[in-house]
Formats: structure tokens, sequence, C-alpha cells
């Protein structure tokens, strides 16, 4: 398991988490992966403890590497501080 990336965006920190999904048998090697996407979102604090929500990222197509995989998770993760994503809200925190 790899170690979370951290972000922080307006007040936020992000931190996500890309997890590799095991290859299936008819997939080549090289070809791209899935990932399942977790994302945790808090109040930036400082030396306080505040809430988080954790939020999953949609199903995404295959991605290249866990690197682009992160990428999707913050880009999730802002969407949702900017209110464009539906039924999610980080207003509680």
């Amino acid at each position: 398991m790899s170690r979370p990336l951290s972000d922080h965006y307006k007040g936020f920190e992000i931190t996500v988490q890309a997890l590799r999904r095991a290859k299936e048998r008819d997939e080549p090697d090289d070809g791209p992966r899935h990932f399942d996407i977790v994302v945790n979102i808090s109040r930036s604090s400082s030396g306080e403890s505040g809430k988080s929500e954790m939020f999953g990222v949609p199903e995404q197509e295959p991605f290249n590497s866990p690197i682009d995989a992160t990428r999707a998770g913050i880009e999730y993760a802002r969407a949702i501080i900017d209110k464009k994503v539906e039924g999610e809200s980080v207003d509680e925190l």
C-alpha cells in the first residue's frame, strides 16, 4: 500500500490514496490499471485535530500510473470543496 499524498486547497487539507486493483487475467502486463481512489478532506488547522470526511472517487477509466490516479483524486476533492459534486459537501467540517 502506498503512502497517501497530501494537498491543500481553500483552507482544506486533502489526502489521497490510490489503491491499485489486481490485474485481470486477460489484461496485458503493461496495460493501464484500475485504481480505487479514496480522498479524505479536513479543515487545515495548526496543531488541532479537526473533523474530516472520507469520499470514494467514482469509477474511473484505467490510469497509466498511480500518479495519474492520485491527480484524479485531487481534482475530485477540489470539485467537492467547490460544491461541483451533487450530494457531496464539506460544509460540516
